[in-house]
């Protein structure tokens, strides 16, 4: 082994051996997600793989080195793979990879002791990884409808390095059955050119879209409520002036409506604050159930919720919030196997041609709210300024 082939190899090894920490470092440290965990174990093979090149002389034959050395290969392959589709959840290749490359590896021993072929020896592996490199590329860009460019780069990056390999695995069929020194000079020449820029642009953009899944996550927590899963007061306030602006634009409708528990402050020093807990959870759940995909459903207080209704003018607002009302009415909270009977007041309001934003509709709301408190809890109510009573009692909106 000649110096420059000895210098690129250790290079490569201990490139794969810090791709492998980095990788076990972001599992660690992002809830254990298990694509994570892949790509390091992926990457620690590469490391055994490159360390084995160094120390090839120590086998008892050629073949058993090449057996060695392509069993870590394809290790990193399919666990490479497998890493992509856990974070993407596909649907479409199996859970179990294992024996797909064991049927590779057979193609390997087969042509490596049963019936030797030099070509299809040495185009195996790189076939493999082009093939999963094409594989993973689409599952990135498929895996959301608007793909973030950390993924774009990263599967453009995987269809480079694809290509290069589909090219190396050509480059070695070219050699036949039982070699030929120009096209294995040629291999590897194109190897040591193409092999180690496309390894590290991989794995560096693979770390990059990494980062970006950890930045996502970072910004949902930031609006989101930790014990409901909903919205927070600030994830709520961005979304309602994206609904209000939209609402302007189409000249569509829009209501809110307020939600609050009853009696909370029982709840908690009755049953103690886990028991409090559980029933905002229980509380949100019902709220939640059955939500259409652009309604706003946020928790903007201790037990005051929030919902915003795109489209849904002020009679149909109601009708919502009395549903709402009967369901958590007639769903009782589940504690120490018996029911705990929870109930809700609600406050319902509308656009209004002298709203300016949607604080406005919110504040209208908030005031209804504490109306069906002082009325005695368990209802739903409007905001004076929006309602008035026909003569058979019934509630009708008014435009001011």
């Amino acid at each position: 082994m000649n110096s420059q082939v000895f210098y690129i190899i250790v290079a490569m090894m201990f490139a794969s051996a810090t791709l492998s920490i980095i990788f076990f470092i972001a599992w660690k440290t992002m809830g254990e997600k298990p694509h994570a965990l892949s790509w390091s174990l992926g990457f620690l093979g590469a490391t055994c793989q490159w360390f084995l090149n160094l120390i090839s002389g120590v086998f008892p034959s050629h073949e058993a080195y090449w057996l060695t050395v392509n069993a870590f290969a394809l290790i990193l392959i399919t666990l490479g793979i497998r890493g992509h589709c856990q974070r993407t959840d596909c649907q479409r290749l199996p859970e179990n990879l294992w024996p797909f490359a064991a049927l590779v590896y057979a193609a390997i021993v087969w042509t490596t002791v049963v019936d030797p072929h030099t070509g299809f020896r040495m185009a195996l592996v790189p076939a493999a990884a082009a093939g999963t490199l094409f594989l993973s590329a689409l599952m990135i860009i498929r895996h959301r409808e608007a793909s973030r460019p950390a993924e774009w780069a990263a599967a453009s990056a995987m269809v480079v390095f694809g290509l290069t390999q589909g090219i190396a695995a050509g480059m070695a069929v070219l050699q036949g059955p039982v070699g030929d020194e120009a096209y294995l000079s040629l291999y590897v020449h194109y190897n040591f050119l193409t092999l180690p820029a496309g390894y590290m642009a991989m794995g560096m953009f693979v770390i990059f879209m990494l980062a970006s899944d950890i930045s996502e996550q970072m910004k949902e927590i930031a609006v989101r409520d930790e014990l409901t899963g909903l919205l927070n007061r600030r994830g709520f306030n961005d979304q309602a002036a994206a609904a209000f602006a939209q609402a302007r634009r189409s000249d569509l409708p829009v209501s809110v409506v307020m939600a609050d528990i009853d009696r909370f402050k029982f709840i908690n020093d009755e049953y103690g604050h886990a028991t409090g807990d559980t029933a905002l959870e229980h509380f949100a759940n019902v709220l939640n159930s059955g939500r259409r995909a652009n309604d706003i459903l946020a928790r903007v207080g201790g037990e005051e919720f929030a919902l915003i209704v795109p489209g849904t003018e002020l009679r149909a607002a109601m009708q919502i919030a009395n549903e709402l009302r009967a369901k958590i009415d007639s769903q009782p909270m589940l504690l120490d196997g018996e029911n705990l009977p929870m109930t809700a007041s609600f406050g319902v309001a509308t656009i209004s041609a002298k709203d300016s934003c949607m604080s406005d509709i919110i504040v209208r709301a908030d005031r209804a709210l504490y109306r069906s408190k002082r009325a005695g809890r368990n209802q739903v109510d409007l905001e004076s300024s929006q309602m008035l009573r026909a003569t058979d009692g019934s509630l009708k909106p008014v435009t001011i």
